[in-house]
């Protein structure tokens, strides 16, 4: 099946996510030049210009492949180094914001289309923009260098800052239908522009990226002014922190899907930054930032309950909480405070099948030790068997669940993609339902509750949509705009 990871972040900036780097409509080759520069600029600096971000360079110290050689999927296990930098201060649940290199292939790829308009794509320069300032002797046309783009080369801006895997927006398309030698091109190319419908059918059946946009409308050859200023940035890709700074005091362990996945029309795709941290040599430098994430922590008191849902890479944090538990609970022993009490620690894990079950070895030495209460695993692929999702282990938990999270006002955590944590919110909230006795109205005030005073915590790294559910939602927003334009 078709899908895509969309990683979602709470503090990703929406204008620019959506918007270009300068507006298309006043968009025009005489306002766009490329002067020349001395070096380019220092990648993490580059990358953080415009931003409120603190991008540091870290080495990728480790990768291992976490699943067994059978699995057709692969998982990895990535440390980096920290360095000695106050931004890189972190507690269990933050997040680490990691951008990525483009694939080579691709970047080669459009560099060679564009060889005519750029025949040296390692050439340094410093975009600049014409604008009209007043002065007293009227309008004056000045240079101005990009707000955003640092010195750089073209092969830089292709594999750092250019977004060229995500499918061109229509307005994007309508310029590029400008530059078509080929009339049959051009006509192809502003239907898509100006049909909604034709647009999402097209994005959804082959998601193209700028190499397969170029292929498909060979004539076309777009210049480095037009691609620097109406390629979208390319963004920075959030994974959840999975270890706990005092386990693990010089290095950052993730917990990365490797994303690869084929389109409607069978072309295979690959995840921009799951497959640059697969790939890239160990020793690298990777360039990246700490995202703290308040709302969702282990509880003040260590003696309330807590329990943890993560299916599949839905684990990683909470990596982080087991291991920051194991080292609390031996510290409270070496200073004598045996007694001191800690709440129930439960974890619920959601996977294919035990082979394919994310640090299995680790969470049952701390089943062991004590650190995790309960351990409950769901498989979806057992043969002969029914398909057991978390939500089917929280049914057969609600006892625990309501008494934990209602009556002993524990802390309840939901990490994975948008479906699921909807999917357990409803459970739990039948859970409630069912064990209060309570009505609908009763059950959504104890969620509300639950909310405002933090204790009921999602972490929605990533939204999983099948290409017939993207295909279905763009045609009903296509058509949606096309009622609207027309009313």
């Amino acid at each position: 099946v078709a899908c895509d990871v969309f990683y979602v972040g709470d503090d990703i900036n929406i204008s620019d996510l959506n918007a270009t780097l300068h507006s298309d409509t006043t968009w025009s080759p005489d306002k766009v030049r490329l002067a020349d520069a001395q070096e380019p600029a220092e990648i993490c600096s580059g990358i953080a210009k415009g931003t409120n971000r603190k991008v540091v360079s870290c080495t990728l110290k480790e990768r291992t492949i976490l699943q067994s050689e059978e699995d057709s999927r692969q998982t990895l296990m990535i440390v980096i180094a920290t360095p000695e930098d106050d931004s890189f201060k972190y507690f269990p649940g933050d997040h680490v914001g990691i951008y990525p290199n483009n694939r080579q292939d691709i970047v080669d790829g459009i560099l060679k289309r564009i060889s005519t308009t750029c025949p040296d794509p390692d050439k340094p320069f410093q975009l600049q923009l014409r604008k009209t300032v007043q002065t007293i002797e009227g309008p004056s046309h000045r240079w101005y260098p990009h707000e955003r783009i640092p010195p750089l080369t073209m092969r830089i801006a292709l594999s750092r800052y250019l977004d060229i895997t995500t499918p061109p927006g229509q307005q994007f398309l309508r310029t590029l239908a400008t530059m078509a030698q080929d009339e049959g091109d051009q006509r192809k190319i502003k239907l898509l522009a100006t049909d909604s419908v034709r647009y999402e059918d097209w994005k959804s059946h082959l998601y193209p990226n700028l190499l397969e946009v170029l292929e498909y409308f060979p004539s076309v050859e777009p210049t480095p002014g037009f691609l620097l200023t109406h390629l979208t940035p390319l963004q920075p890709r959030f994974y959840s922190i999975s270890s706990a700074p005092e386990f693990h005091p010089e290095h950052i362990h993730l917990t990365v899907a490797v994303v690869i996945y084929k389109t409607q029309n069978n072309a295979l795709h690959y995840g921009v930054c799951s497959n640059y941290l697969a790939s890239v040599p160990v020793g690298s430098e990777i360039a990246c930032f700490v995202r703290s994430a308040p709302n969702f922590r282990l509880p003040d008191s260590p003696n309330v309950p807590v329990i943890m849902v993560g299916p599949g890479t839905g684990i990683a944090p909470f990596r982080s909480f087991w291991q920051k538990r194991h080292l609390d609970i031996k510290a409270a022993a070496i200073d004598g405070d045996i007694k001191k009490p800690f709440g129930n620690m439960t974890l619920l894990i959601g996977c294919r099948h035990q082979k394919v079950e994310l640090y299995r070895d680790e969470t049952q030495v701390m089943k062991q030790l004590g650190v995790l209460t309960h351990v409950y695993s769901a498989y979806s692929r057992i043969p002969g068997k029914p398909k057991r999702y978390v939500q089917h282990t929280l049914r057969d938990i609600s006892d625990k669940v309501y008494r934990e999270i209602v009556q002993e006002r524990g802390h309840f955590y939901v990490c994975g993609d948008v479906s699921m944590a909807e999917d357990v919110n409803q459970t739990l909230r039948s859970i409630i339902q069912e064990h209060g006795h309570m009505n609908p109205v009763a059950v959504d005030n104890v969620v509300k509750r639950l909310q405002e005073e933090n204790r009921y915590h999602e972490d929605i790294f990533g939204i999983t949509l099948k290409t017939a559910e993207v295909t279905h939602r763009g045609r009903v927003e296509a058509k949606n705009r096309q009622s609207t334009s027309s009313s």
